[in-house]
């Protein structure tokens, strides 16, 4: 039974759904959690479930889609205090790694599990997004399809150090996090990245 109007206790259920579904998708992955799992987990049944979510995939999506939107904005909000190239990347990189540190579950499942159908697709567009929001801010004097390419290769970067730090962490036991350590995986990301632009020729 909804509450007044329903909304605020169907956007509350929908969240919690979301909170549940992302830890578990996290340590299982795609392919080994089941709607089943999803629902008994958060207390709820399965039919209820599939009143928000029509399929796995369509929950999954959600999950991408809402890390991708936050993501985003937050990138945004960080390069906009400032106008040197530079520092709008390094900005971009540690709200990036804050998020990763912040969120680590979501990223284990765009990172460590395995992808196909589906699931590659949204994670392929949550790239091709982090790959167009970087492109106006490299400032290289390089042709558009280059310039594109090098946001690439930013983006690959950073997820290949979010990827290893998650690995790293789990073979360590997942230990408490230090105060700085997204500031710090930022500032390794962020030299290697601005090393590399310096040296591009078109």
């Amino acid at each position: 039974m909804l509450a007044d109007s329903g909304r605020p206790q169907v956007a509350e259920r929908r969240a919690h759904l979301l909170g549940v579904a992302r830890g578990i998708f996290a340590e299982r992955g795609y392919q080994a959690t089941t709607m089943d799992d999803v629902a008994r987990a958060a207390g709820f049944t399965k039919p209820i479930l599939y009143q928000y979510f029509d399929s796995k995939a369509a929950l999954y999506r959600e999950i991408v889609a809402d890390l991708a939107d936050r993501l985003l904005a937050r990138l945004g909000a960080a390069v906009a205090t400032s106008e040197n190239p530079r520092a709008r990347l390094e900005l971009a990189l540690r709200a990036y790694f804050v998020t990763v540190v912040e969120e680590t579950d979501a990223f284990r499942i765009l990172f460590i599990h395995h992808h196909n159908g589906d699931t590659v697709r949204e994670l392929r567009r949550l790239e091709r997004g982090l790959v167009s929001f970087l492109e106006p801010y490299i400032n290289a004097k390089v042709s558009d399809e280059h310039r594109r390419q090098l946001a690439g290769g930013i983006v690959g970067l950073a997820e290949g150090v979010a990827t290893t730090w998650i690995v790293q962490r789990e073979q360590q036991g997942r230990p408490a996090l230090d105060p700085g350590e997204a500031d710090q995986l930022a500032a390794r990301a962020a030299t290697l990245a601005w090393g590399g632009l310096r040296a591009v020729h078109d």
